[in-house]
């Protein structure tokens, strides 16, 4: 992705790639190099700056007094404010009020000065060179000291004696320092608590780097200040691998960390002293700091310096990302925070087009959200005039030389906007390797590799295996394998620096003496893995850079190469510098780097001419779910635990079923509904493995009614189905063959047809037909009859017509005779139908008709589901309508959808197969129709929906709490009365049995409703996972789901997309509310009249049930629905203040407008439902804006008929206008009803992790790739940027296991994502080949 193409950029010149003319020359990035090295302050922030053009000076500055002034230099001339403590320093000043502490470079002892005096004061005696060094210091005003890490070289530079001493910072006298903590190889983080009778810290020992292994210690101080009554809090434990790192006690004397036990993440946790337990605050694949290589590392502060807040302000990493347009990511260069005393905090970070920078954010008073954003200081101010030239860097996920494994990297490609490459050339290759090897590439904006970009080459920074940013088990494939993994993960690397792994153990400072022990292992690996053991095996040039003060990497590594190099006879060049340690500081020689760089390059022969085609590579999708164990379960907040039910686990487990029936070889077809090809329905067959039958470019559903269903039939060996794109309806064998149409082709899909069967008498197909040619909301409803023979496609012939709807055309066996349902405005057809019976004439019209059912005008009835048994009787055998079998249950369901099919008869016996539902669960028996009796099987189904048969076998959709929607082949015995034999042949998710373990199963209860005396029913999900349990004095958040329809039911069976969120700690209801079906007539009845109130009354005295229960949270309720649900959604919190957030997918804000807009089958649907015109008006949330309160996010299709995209922009709109966190989703290609995986998974995501504040408006467009995101945000100029790959740094702010999070752009601008309980996903791919964004929605963590 890059900038817009200007006029200059459509002349670019044509010249070979790798020689174009640059504006970013070497001066321009070694003047850019600038870097910071701290932060700290109470109020204005004071900073470490590096300066290349002051020799690489470090100083002290001061954010400027008032905005848009000069920040202030607090370091006078002839100091540098730098620690050489580990050679890799950091930590190097502290502040306190008006004083700072820091230690001078030059001679490496610390100094004391009043801010605004340029006369630093020693603290610590002069030892005649840089031999003792402090870091990492805190004041102790108990005490009046500096405790600080002191690291002597006195006695033995290689191995220095490293302890926590205090220094006094009283008088004038300068005092030996007094150790405090002392027996370990390695110290780091001393922090006092608050009322300063504590002591925090970490520790480890060799061969351990702190990453790898460490211990926080806690130790209390004595009357005279010494540290006694010490306590291992964490890394202790011998079972356990840990490294904890960054402790920080609170303002209330708690102490919190950051470790990474049980999942390998660095994560914060807390310590409970009362009970000396760890307390997880927040559980995510993601890290929340970075390996140690510095000392003062601050990925988190606390909002408060007293007692008002329990809010924590953290940065994190993982491979999510924020959808947004590529301008600003909010991601950390090197994490760290600090707090100002006025309600702001100050973070380091950058972004792809964004140098690393500090910014000052402000936040409201509840510290909920952001009022102001603003740069302090920049690396490089001047950096924006490059930015025609900036190339993005695009994460990549690449397949290791493992099977199953991926690396990453980022990838740039070459851009200049006045230059372009050869259509026949491809570019060089520039292959960076980060240093570490424990480190991280991360993404950001980088002029040493723009430098390159811009002049015509490829650049990628790799971040092999072994990388830090991924996790324990990421980090750690480098482990013994150093010189392996990162060789093959790299392919391309030419060499390293350090070429003799032997000499460089011997030579090694103390920190990482035995880091390469870990890394490569054994001698024989040193020696085979030393690229100067293998001179013979180079065969390029080569140019090597040493600093010659450096005592990381002993320069004699860079001269032995060299010199073996050079006697092979290869082109070899070594570049020393002469006061230049590990790291180039100063800017000419950063500028004489890069330019040698470039020179040996460029005299690389040019590449042969390719041609312009090219493969991009593809992301594998990652690794499945944790694994089992006995582990005891990890107390985190309820809504924070992780979970390896992800979105794609869910989204990939969404298919659907769109009908089954059996073919005249005694096999199965079904009709599978596909996400993973954007909902595509195929028909299948069943075999010992099932196939297709309908070509890729065919799907299988009909749009009559909007709902579909009943889109194939099948007869013998011929299936005729209706085809998704153009409607018409195909006929093709029952074995993968090529349709042949059968009605004419109109121009478009206007014309739907559902829910036929063969009329082999007239050789035809009768159908329902749904003609929307001449008005696309009242189209013509019939039913017709199709001609089957081979040859020229005719038009259908109409067989009845007159009423406004029809269903269940079904012809007896003798021919003679066709049933069918029928009904008429404004009932739906569980209001008020009647089915009909008509006689075929001689040429096939339909003469005499009668009404079975239905016609009585005394008798309220809803007739469905028309049957002819065996011997050509609808069940019936006088001209009278008798009962079968009579039970207060329902047999079958509201006919949404055509084609159902409750109940079927045995071959040609007088057995009946059928299922109903009854206290909230389904049965599945055999009646036999003569004598009335029934045989209920034992099968492992709880709920059951469609049914064919055979002689003595049936097949049945169905599922339970523990199994997912399936087809289940069942056998019975002789006398047909018992199940023998009980077989899955498909299923919607056959890997969900591994996530068992996981599984919430659903408690059916009843609880009061608001009507005095009656009940209302739910299915009640409490929180479930293995590997957590709560917080003892914590009670999990509550989301209620209301469910579509609103004339529909929730059946309290398996659905991942259930278990997505208990598995995480949260408690779910699936609500039957009144108006639902499965319990009668008399309680679908509820609803009448009173929608809008019925259900949002049950939907938040369910809520209210479970707090009063003890088993929620009251002040963590959430709310979401579909369609009609979404409508109860948005009416609950329009009128109830019941929920604290809600999510609406594709529901109903505007009862007038629906009612306008909808389609024919519900255009009266809401005049029952709703009344009279003030009802619309009083229960219509659009209304009464100034009621809702709380967060809202909408998702929509744009091509839904059903509820049209108005109503989510209608409601999207005012909710803005009010200044409402809320967001809307729009879906390009969606119905009513999201079939696409990337949408399934991006909108449940979404819920999970997204409320957003500021307006956010987002579109996938179904154009450019999977999915192409175009932010539309009103009235904010430039838009707010969030982060586009895949290491984001989210700053939040963790409030009791949930957290808000805020991505952020450099203006004032924002966005607010809020992380309800779960973690920021979405993920964004770009396309290698086109170079440019193609964001979508694959996986984190």
């Amino acid at each position: 992705m890059h900038p817009p193409s200007s006029a200059a950029e459509k002349a670019a010149v044509v010249a070979p790639y790798g020689s174009w003319d640059s504006p970013i020359s070497a001066a321009a990035v070694s003047s850019a190099g600038k870097t910071v090295e701290g932060l700290a302050g109470d109020g204005r922030l004071l900073w470490v700056e590096t300066r290349p053009e002051e020799g690489g000076r470090a100083v002290l500055v001061k954010e400027a007094a008032e905005a848009g002034g000069n920040a202030v230099d607090v370091t006078p001339e002839g100091f540098a404010v730098r620690s050489l403590a580990q050679e890799y320093g950091g930590g190097a000043f502290a502040v306190q009020g008006d004083v700072v502490v820091f230690s001078n470079y030059s001679d490496q002892r610390l100094y004391k000065q009043t801010i605004g005096d340029n006369s630093p004061q020693p603290l610590t005696p002069d030892y005649t060179g840089s031999v003792v060094r402090y870091a990492d210091g805190v004041f102790d005003l108990h005490f009046c000291r500096y405790v600080t890490i002191m690291e002597d070289h006195r006695k033995d530079s290689s191995n220095p004696l490293t302890t926590i001493a205090s220094v006094t910072i009283s008088g004038e006298d300068v005092n030996e320092p007094t150790v405090l903590v002392s027996g370990n190889d390695f110290y780091a983080f001393p922090r006092i608590d608050p009322i300063e009778k504590r002591m925090a810290w970490i520790e480890w020992s060799n061969p351990n780097m702190s990453w790898d292994k460490a211990q926080l210690w806690v130790g209390y101080f004595s009357e005279k200040g010494e540290v006694q009554n010490k306590i291992c809090i964490a890394g202790g434990d011998l079972t356990l691998v840990e490294s904890p790192t960054e402790p920080k006690w609170s303002s209330k004397g708690e102490l919190f960390f950051i470790t990474d036990r049980h999942s390998g993440f660095w994560n914060i946790y807390k310590w409970d002293e009362r009970s000396n337990m760890i307390v997880q605050m927040y559980s995510l694949d993601a890290e929340f700091s970075k390996p140690m290589w510095i000392f003062g590392v601050s990925s988190y502060d606390f909002l408060e310096k007293d007692d008002t807040s329990h809010k924590i302000i953290c940065c994190y990493r993982n491979l999510s990302l924020i959808q947004a347009e590529w301008k600003i990511m909010c991601r950390s260069a090197g994490p760290c925070l600090r707090v100002s005393g006025d309600g702001s905090f100050y973070v380091e970070g950058s972004s792809a087009t964004l140098p690393v920078s500090i910014a000052k954010v402000t936040l409201d008073e509840k510290r909920k959200t952001a009022t102001d954003f603003s740069i302090v200081w920049s690396s490089s101010e001047d950096v924006v005039q490059y930015a025609p030239y900036f190339s993005l860097p695009e994460f990549m996920e690449f397949p290791t030389v493992v099977p199953g494994q991926q690396a990453y990297a980022y990838f740039y490609a070459p851009h200049n906007h006045t230059f372009q490459g050869s259509s026949d050339e491809k570019p060089p290759l520039l292959v960076r390797t980060h240093g570490g090897p424990t480190d991280e590439a991360r993404g950001v904006l980088d002029l040493s590799v723009q430098y390159w970009t811009s002049r015509g080459w490829a650049f990628v920074d790799v971040n092999y295996g072994g990388s830090s940013g991924y996790g324990r088990n990421f980090r750690e494939r480098l482990l013994g394998q150093w010189g392996v993994v990162d060789v093959n993960d790299c392919c391309s690397c030419a060499t390293f620096l350090i070429a003799d792994l032997a000499s460089l153990r011997a030579g090694m400072h103390k920190f990482e003496a035995y880091y390469i022990d870990n890394l490569v292992g054994n001698k024989q690996a040193c020696f085979e893995r030393s690229p100067i053991n293998f001179v013979e095996k180079f065969a390029c040039p080569i140019i090597l850079f040493q600093g010659l003060e450096d005592t990381v990497v002993s320069p004699d590594q860079a001269t032995t190469i060299y010199k073996a190099i050079k006697d092979k006879g290869l082109p070899v060049a070594l570049v020393k510098y002469e006061g230049e340690q590990h790291g180039f500081r100063k800017a000419e020689n950063i500028k004489f780097t890069l330019e040698q760089q470039m020179v040996i390059r460029r005299a690389l022969p040019s590449a042969p001419r390719m041609s312009s085609s090219s493969t991009a590579a593809s992301p594998s999708p990652s690794a499945a779910a944790d694994g089992g164990g006995g582990e005891k379960p990890v107390a985190a907040p309820y809504g924070s635990w992780r979970s390896p039910i992800t979105a794609d686990v869910v989204s990939g487990g969404d298919k659907r079923l769109g009908g089954i029936a059996l073919a005249g070889d005694g096999r199965l077809l079904w009709i599978e509904g596909r996400p993973e090809e954007k909902g595509r329905m195929v028909i299948v067959k069943e075999g010992e493995k099932p196939m297709d039958i309908i070509p890729q470019e065919f799907a299988a559903r009909t749009l009559a009614q909007e709902y579909g269903g009943g889109a194939f039939a099948v007869k013998d060996n011929v299936v005729v189905f209706s085809n998704y794109k153009d409607q018409r309806l195909y006929k093709q064998t029952t074995e993968p063959g090529v349709p042949v149409p059968l009605t004419p082709d109109y121009g478009g899909p206007d014309v739907s047809y559902a829910d036929g069967v063969f009329d082999p008498h007239f050789n035809r197909y009768v159908t329902v037909i749904e003609d929307r040619r001449k008005s696309s909301l009242n189209p013509t409803t019939t039913i017709a009859a199709i001609n089957l023979s081979d040859g020229d496609v005719k038009e259908p012939k109409v067989l009845i017509s007159g009423n406004d709807f029809y269903a269940f055309p079904r012809i007896d066996r003798n021919k003679k005779r066709m049933a069918w349902i029928e009904w008429g405005h404004p009932n739906m057809p569980w209001d008020k139908s009647e089915l009909w019976v008509g006689y075929f004439s001689e040429n096939g019209d339909l003469i005499k008709r009668v009404c079975v059912a239905g016609g009585n005008p005394m008798l309220l009835e809803s007739p469905t589901e028309p049957k002819w048994s065996p011997k050509g009787a609808m069940v019936e055998h006088t001209n009278e309508v008798i009962p079968v079998y009579t039970l207060d249950a329902e047999f079958t369901k509201p006919l949404w959808v055509f084609g159902i099919s409750s109940y079927d008869f045995l071959g040609e016996s007088n057995h009946i197969i059928f299922s109903y539902r009854q206290h909230g669960r389904s049965y599945i028996g055999v009646l036999d129709s003569v004598i009335g009796s029934v045989s209920l099987l034992d099968i492992p189904f709880t709920d059951s929906s469609n049914v064919v048969t055979g002689n003595d076998y049936f097949y049945i959709e169905g599922a339970s709490a523990s199994v997912p929607m399936s087809i289940a082949k069942v056998a019975l015995n002789e006398d047909r009365t018992k199940a023998i034999s009980f077989s899955i042949i498909w299923s919607s998710s056959p890997d969900a049995v591994q996530y068992s373990s996981l599984f919430s199963t659903p408690e059916f209860i009843e609880f009061p409703a608001s009507s005095t005396g009656q009940k209302a029913y739910a299915y009640f999900y409490p929180p479930s996972n293995p590997k957590f349990q709560g917080l003892p004095d914590e009670k999990p958040p509550l989301l209620v789901k209301t469910h579509g329809g609103p004339t529909a039911e929730t059946r309290g069976i398996l659905d991942l997309s259930v278990q997505y969120w208990t598995s995480r700690g949260w408690a779910y209801v699936d609500v039957n509310y009144g108006g639902s079906t499965g319990f009668g007539r008399e309680y679908r009845d509820r609803l009448l009249g009173k929608w809008g109130i019925v259900d949002v009354d049950d939907c938040c005295s369910c809520a209210k049930f479970l707090v009063e229960s003890g088993k929620v949270d009251e002040q963590r309720l959430c709310i979401t629905g579909r369609s009609a649900g979404g409508y109860t959604t948005l009416a609950s919190l329009a009128f109830r203040d019941t929920f604290k957030a809600g999510a609406s997918l594709y529901g109903i804000g505007d009862l007038s407008l629906l009612r306008a807009e909808t389609h024919k089958f519900e255009s009266h649907y809401t005049d029952n439902l709703v009344g009279n015109e003030k009802a619309y008006y009083e229960r219509s949330p659009i209304n009464f804006v100034e009621k809702f309160t709380c967060p809202v996010i909408l998702f929509q299709g744009l091509d839904d008929k059903v509820v049209p995209p108005d109503q989510a922009r209608k409601i999207y709109k005012a909710l803005k206008e009010k200044g409402l966190p809320v967001a809307l989703v729009e879906y390009e290609g969606e119905q009513h009803g999201f079939r696409k995986a990337e949408n399934i998974k991006f909108t449940l995501e979404q819920q999970m992790t997204r409320k957003v504040d500021g307006g956010e408006k987002r579109q996938r467009h179904h154009r450019c790739g999977p999915a192409h995101c175009h932010p539309a945000w009103a009235s904010r100029s430039p838009p707010p940027a969030l982060s586009p790959a895949c290491a984001v740094l989210a700053i939040a702010i963790i409030v009791a296991g949930s957290c808000r999070a805020r991505h952020r752009g450099p203006t004032s601008s924002s966005v607010y994502v809020r992380l309800v309980a779960g973690q920021c996903r979405a993920r964004c791919c770009r396309d290698l080949t086109r170079r440019r964004p193609t964001p979508c929605c694959v996986t984190p963590t």
